[in-house]
């Protein structure tokens, strides 16, 4: 039993340290950034929202254009 209970703790001990390893980066690039980094990270985030729904709806746009072709044949 008290093997088991050091096994546990043995994970949940690297799982925290796994979690505050990650933290501690995400806070460190986070922070470490000046303003015109950041906002060109989001810039260039937005961009590529922008183009993939611009993809998206003219996809949908096509099919509809292409199923109004084929009811008036």
């Amino acid at each position: 039993m008290e093997s088991h209970t050091s096994e546990v703790a043995t994970a949940v001990a690297a799982k925290a340290a796994n979690v505050a390893t990650y933290g501690g980066a995400s806070t460190a690039i986070f922070f470490g950034l000046t303003a015109n980094e950041f906002a060109a990270i989001c810039g260039v985030v937005i961009g590529v929202i922008g183009l993939i729904a611009n993809i998206y709806f003219k996809q949908k746009h096509l099919e509809l254009a292409k199923k109004s072709l084929d009811e008036k044949d």
